[in-house]
């Protein structure tokens, strides 16, 4: 990783905590890694660090996010202003309105360290709204979840066939 820390948690049983750099939004995002050694943990915020929107899988998973905010605010807008009005915005909008509180590392409970691929889950929150969260999740290749903020697993392949999930409703 280009700059960070990593450190065992002190307040979670099996995790490690750091900061990884990110281009894409714009600054340090501090994550956690649950369930792993720690070059799981620095495979997954180099991945991350080196993201762009020109990944398919984060480009679509950025998309259902789009959708979610999108909705939010068609619903409950009247209740907080972010300073401009949003009939539908472009990904490098979501990205400006949008930041990420922290990024959970997961690794696949039955393969090794080496063997399971990246996976995460994000807690997102609107910059002019931080305490209004979601959440966006996916594993290497595939988009798993967007959605109201949950705490999910980015294994979880049941979040597909919830309806509360943005993911695929295009």
């Amino acid at each position: 990783m280009s700059d960070y820390s990593l450190h065992v948690s002190e307040k979670y049983f099996n995790r490690l905590e750091g900061v990884l750099n990110s281009k894409l939004f714009g600054g340090n995002i501090p994550f956690e890694a649950k369930n792993c050694d720690e070059n799981y943990a620095v495979r997954c915020a180099e991945y991350f660090e080196r993201i762009s929107m020109d990944n398919e899988t984060f480009s679509d998973l950025i998309d259902a996010g789009m959708d979610y905010v999108l909705d939010l605010l068609d619903e409950r807008s009247d209740e907080f202003d972010l300073g401009e009005e949003f009939d539908e915005f472009s990904p490098e909008d979501f990205l400006r309105i949008t930041e990420p509180v922290v990024i959970v590392f997961e690794r696949h409970e039955l393969l090794t360290n080496e063997d399971s691929p990246v996976a995460f889950s994000m807690k997102m929150h609107l910059r002019a709204v931080p305490d209004e969260t979601f959440e966006l999740a996916m594993q290497e290749n595939k988009v798993i979840y967007a959605g109201e903020y949950r705490g999910v697993s980015p294994w979880n392949d049941k979040l597909l066939k919830k309806k509360w999930n943005y993911v695929g409703k295009n």
